[in-house]
């Protein structure tokens, strides 16, 4: 091996490589293109004298010198990379920035409409809804086309940090017309009644799977809706029953004509968690939207505790 520490660039783009397997995503990442990723991790084999990388299938597999390696670089290129950031400046006061993040369906239009009352108004708020398939939920966050991401449950990535943000419950909604629930709900009721459910995984399990040990297979489903607010909909105009966080039923209680129950068996609140890439960990403009989005959960929690009992 030659004497000369390889460069900070050739250990950002091995990196690089070995967190997102293939060099047109590395390449993507760091806004480059496949060939400077490619000479580069040519120059890092020559300066190591080892091969990092072999084929498999589109993409590359590291070799176990690269494993190794990976483990002993990840964090200072971590670090070194929070210092550079840390010298970008942000003034939330006068600062022109559109921050782009994704989140779950129920907390959209508060981050929006949250955001929209800011008295800076060249800052603006970019909100997508969470990818379908979660094998790629984590991608765009990755890759930094969002800044930042909301989720129910805390990510496994090694790249990325997470935080709680809030703890909220689950509630159960109908129609206020509804022929035979009225004023009460019990937990026979919601196995004999018709239901509309969201038909997302996550973690190989349907959401609501996630928190509570009650047999739900047992119900009666009538509707498979793709997001929380085609079931509330749904609900509103029929007798069907149908599970979504506090927030968002109070968001719509009101304009569907909604009744809104605790649900009539044992269930856990719904976590959800701030999650960014480590890198961006001491930006400012990161730091600062982190901040802004804690406050907003503290309101949103708030919120919660005034007006559900």
């Amino acid at each position: 091996m030659h004497n000369d520490i390889p460069k900070y660039n050739l250990l950002a783009a091995f990196a690089a490589v070995m967190e997102h397997g293939s060099l047109s995503k590395a390449a993507e990442h760091l806004n480059t293109n496949q060939s400077t990723i490619s000479t580069m991790l040519g120059r890092l084999k020559n300066e190591v004298q080892q091969e990092l990388f072999i084929r498999s299938g589109r993409g590359v597999a590291p070799t176990n010198y690269s494993v190794n390696l990976y483990a002993q670089i990840q964090e200072p290129l971590q670090q070194l990379n929070s210092v550079f950031h840390s010298f970008g400046q942000f003034d939330a006061a006068h600062s022109k920035r559109n921050f782009v993040i994704t989140a779950p369906e129920h907390l959209q239009w508060v981050l929006l409409d949250q955001f929209a009352k800011l008295p800076n108004k060249n800052i603006s708020l970019e909100v997508f809804d969470q990818p379908v398939y979660e094998e790629n939920i984590y991608d765009a966050l990755i890759t930094q086309e969002y800044d930042l991401m909301i989720d129910i449950l805390p990510p496994k990535e090694p790249s990325l940090n997470s935080q709680k943000l809030y703890d909220g419950d689950f509630v159960v909604v109908c129609s206020q017309d509804h022929p035979r629930i009225q004023g009460s709900l019990s937990e026979a009721q919601y196995m004999q009644e018709e239901h509309a459910v969201l038909e997302r995984k996550r973690q190989h399990l349907y959401t609501m799977s996630h928190y509570t040990n009650i047999d739900l297979s047992k119900r009666r489903v009538a509707y498979h809706g793709g997001s929380l607010f085609s079931n509330i909909m749904m609900c509103s105009q029929s007798h069907y029953l149908s599970a979504v966080p506090l927030s968002m039923a109070l968001q719509f209680e009101e304009r569907l004509q909604l009744q809104v129950f605790r649900p009539p068996f044992e269930f856990k609140p719904v976590s959800n968690y701030l999650i960014w890439p480590k890198k961006v960990t001491q930006d400012p403009a990161n730091t600062w939207l982190r901040n802004e989005l804690i406050n907003i959960a503290n309101k949103i929690e708030e919120y919660m505790q005034e007006n559900f009992q």
